[in-house]
């Protein structure tokens, strides 16, 4: 199955806390056309709007299995996300590809028009999200 990973999930040790032995060695750069990704209010997380023209910068993740997709809609529909299959494109090719891509359940008045910053998120959030997911998956069996 392939992912498109657009925001806390683009950083490496998340995808490794999230889905353990089971989190892709390798990922590859890529980008979803007619979106923008934008923080939200009270939450060090994106969001995706649709926007014509738009682009979304992220990483395209192949091979994982069932079990990883089950963990990926826990981890991200907790938080009111469900996945659809987008046509993606990885840098350097003409074509795309489809994969699944987390986007919003509803249109929610939380969205900012400011885009995302994910360097500022690995500074300033990730420390505190990486206790939360440990935390989260004591809780979870990993078969």
């Amino acid at each position: 199955m392939r992912f498109f990973f657009y925001g806390t999930l683009m950083d490496e040790a998340v995808r490794h806390a999230v889905l353990g032995a089971r989190a892709p060695a390798s990922v590859e750069a890529a980008h979803l056309g007619g979106w923008r990704c934008v923080a939200r209010r009270g939450v060090s997380y994106p969001s995706l709007v649709k926007a014509r023209g738009a682009r979304v910068d992220g990483v395209l993740v192949r091979g994982l299995d069932a079990r990883a997709a089950r963990l990926l809609a826990i981890y991200e529909g907790d938080d009111g996300y469900r996945a659809l299959e987008l046509l993606v494109r990885p840098e350097g090719r003409q074509r795309g590809v489809p994969a699944q891509v987390f986007v919003p359940i509803a249109s929610k008045p939380a969205h900012r028009a400011r885009k995302w910053d994910f360097a500022l998120w690995q500074r300033r959030d990730k420390p505190a999200l990486l206790a939360r997911i440990k935390a989260w998956m004591q809780e979870r069996p990993r078969g």
